[in-house]
């Protein structure tokens, strides 16, 4: 498994390495943590790879008891390495091999966590659910939305992350990092390696607005505090995230009078609240319209009042509302991006885009 994460060959050390884990370093494991010493010896190395909190006790130890690895820390000719940086006899230094296990263990914690899960349709509303989950799984016919295979979410997540994904303590943090968009893990780059608190690191994910605030000088975050004109005009997560879930229907009151997003939209009864979706829309799936394609607050609302007048309240709610499959959201906000949705997409683009990515599934 390590090997994959090796770019550019290297297969005799790579070989070197993954014995001496699987070997020398696991024996020595398993004197201090009697979960290990249990398993036999290729399942003990599985099973660290899989569980973050042993991967993480497991290099407590290590630090902890360095001296107990010194027969494994020597260079090419037997000599002591007391270093992170001196080559190993494997052919690898220990801060290479350290990135190596850090990378392995996140790309499967990624494809653990974003493995996609067919969603349980309903019996009464079966067959459209079927005909709406089928448009995020091929191509879409427009010519605008064909573009290159889309690749799983965990591959694109690792990729943005992969450069920067390093250190022993990052281990505890992989679980965050899941949560991170694609996106917002390619903007961070190697400011990635600021965020070694966790509290820190869960504010940024969940309000990319935050990551800005790593780019910017003293003068500017001083700057930012004045009133003036808003850099990024994504809408803000904190002003529309319900505290019990759900979006507050209080921050969109100005934009549904937007004459320009209401000609996006069919003639209503005046019985049907222009509210009515937005009070049906879940955390999950406000947070991905945000985070993945920095919508804005018109956008947003432009977004789900077409979906659901598109695909009705049925449909609407198992790929929108509270009880939403994220994995067909994901899909949703990649298809967006590969029709060159942004933020400064005009509301009458977000609704054609909605309409031609559910059109064939329209039941009107």
């Amino acid at each position: 498994m390590v090997s994959g994460e090796i770019a550019g060959g290297g297969g005799n050390a790579v070989r070197q390495v993954n014995e001496a884990l699987q070997g020398s370093v696991l024996a020595v494991l398993c004197q201090f943590l009697p979960e290990l010493k249990k398993l036999p010896a290729d399942r003990a190395y599985e099973r660290t790879l899989d569980d973050i909190g042993l991967l993480d006790r497991c290099f407590q130890v290590f630090r902890a008891k360095r001296d107990k690895f010194q027969s494994i820390l020597v260079d090419a000719a037997q000599r002591p390495v007391n270093d992170d940086c001196t080559q190993l006899a494997c052919g690898r230094s220990l801060e290479q091999v350290v990135a190596m296990i850090v990378r392995t263990a996140a790309k499967r914690h990624f494809r653990r966590r974003h493995t996609p899960h067919r969603p349980q349709a309903q019996a009464a509303h079966q067959r459209l659910h079927q005909r709406l989950t089928k448009l995020f799984k091929t191509p879409p016919l427009s010519s605008s939305l064909h573009a290159t295979p889309l690749r799983g979410r965990a591959e694109e997540l690792y990729d943005a992350l992969k450069a920067h994904l390093l250190h022993e303590w990052q281990v505890p943090l992989v679980p965050t990092y899941a949560e991170m968009s694609p996106n917002l893990a390619r903007s961070l780059g190697e400011k990635l390696l600021e965020l070694k608190d966790i509290a820190q690191l869960r504010k940024v994910v969940d309000d990319p607005e935050e990551a800005a605030k790593l780019f910017e000088t003293p003068e500017q975050q001083q700057s930012a505090r004045a009133p003036g004109p808003r850099r990024d005009e994504r809408a803000r997560l904190s002003d529309i995230l319900a505290p019990g879930g759900g979006l507050k229907l209080e921050a969109f009151a100005k934009v549904l009078q937007n004459t320009d997003l209401r000609a996006q939209l069919r003639p209503r009864s005046a019985d049907q609240p222009l509210s009515a979706p937005l009070r049906e829309t879940g955390t999950m799936a406000a947070k991905l319209l945000v985070a993945e394609l920095g919508l804005r607050l018109d956008q947003v609302a432009t977004v789900l009042l077409v979906a659901h007048e598109t695909i009705g309240p049925d449909s609407f709610a198992r790929f929108f509302g509270p009880n939403a499959d994220a994995a067909i959201v994901i899909r949703l906000t990649q298809r967006a991006r590969q029709a060159g949705l942004t933020q400064a997409s005009d509301l009458n683009e977000c609704a054609s885009f909605v309409r031609q990515l559910f059109k064939r599934a329209d039941p009107t």
